[in-house]
């Protein structure tokens, strides 16, 4: 699937997994009122599995004999997997103010990942237009108007949850610069599927070794209830995953990552519309200045 042609789209779909990504978190919210955090990480990537897996049909370069691509798809779905885990961990034990501005840390892990893995770096211009996205994604961050921008910096070293949101970080940060090797070795969708399979495995293994009893807690009685929300919520975290692999086809993994930070643009959008929240003002200017970083990656 060559899509070199296109190359330019890839803000697009940096945008699209944005979107997808801010839309799972507000119905993660909901979900996480009746499952447990293991039993939600495990359902969301079955779910997206269900999705994803179809793509097989058209897309099924899968070049086993290549040693380079198995370790990235190993280790890709189990950092994803573990990212993804603990993230839900960091939002259960902490403070939305400490997880939103961790994360906008991630696209500095991803230059410096990618440079040690691959030597590339962004231009001038790319990292001017990553800080600004960084920067601007920190704001909408701030849990209040009148906080201190250095509180939130401060928690990581009070908070109990400060470790796990470091961790989904850099997990993260790794998964995508090895997604982006794996996907040059085969195609956007075919690693998609990959890692799509990997996933709920090591999850499912990591917390069966974790705790014997974890089938109590995939099976809870409210279950057959939440079925609906289950499969939207797998859905969008499907196309997020697809959107990701393909505009790291397109460029470099920093950029990717950093626009997809975008994303607390658009939960302003949905906690504006869905729940009512506040804090217009700090909004707007974390919003503009993301907005201006976007202007210059768009540059490119």
């Amino acid at each position: 699937m060559d899509l070199g042609a296109y190359a330019h789209l890839w803000i697009l779909f940096s945008l699209l997994s944005a979107f997808f990504h801010a839309s799972r978190l507000a119905v993660t919210k909901h979900l996480s009122l009746t499952l447990s955090v293991r039993a939600l990480t495990l359902y969301v990537n079955l779910a997206s599995l269900l999705v994803t897996l179809p793509l097989i049909v058209w897309h099924h370069d899968f070049p086993f004999e290549d040693r380079v691509y198995l370790q990235v798809v190993l280790l890709g779905g189990l950092l994803s997997g573990l990212g993804g885990w603990a993230l839900n961990v960091a939002i259960h034990r902490s403070e939305v103010s400490l997880v939103g501005p961790i994360l906008t840390l991630t696209p500095a892990f991803v230059i410096i990942i990618e440079w040690l893995l691959t030597g590339a770096l962004p231009g001038a211009l790319g990292f001017l237009g990553i800080g600004l996205l960084v920067i601007g994604s920190y704001i909408l961050a701030l849990s209040h108007e009148q906080e201190d921008w250095h509180r939130p910096l401060l928690r990581l070293v009070t908070n109990p949850g400060s470790a796990f949101t470091l961790t989904a970080a850099a997990c993260f940060a790794t998964a995508s610069t090895l997604g982006r090797i794996g996907i040059e070795r085969s195609d956007p969708l075919s690693f998609a599927v990959m890692v799509a399979i990997v996933n709920p495995i090591v999850l499912l293994t990591l917390f069966s070794v974790q705790d014997r009893r974890f089938y109590r807690e995939v099976l809870p009685p409210q279950l057959a209830r939440q079925a609906r929300p289950l499969l939207l919520l797998g859905v969008l975290f499907a196309l997020m995953r697809i959107a990701d692999q393909i505009a790291l086809s397109m460029t470099l993994a920093s950029y990717a990552m950093a626009v997809k930070r975008t994303a607390g643009m658009f939960s302003v959008l949905i906690g504006r519309w869905y729940f009512g929240e506040g804090r217009t003002r700090a909004k707007l200017i974390g919003s503009a200045v993301m907005l201006i970083g976007l202007f210059l990656l768009t540059q490119l």
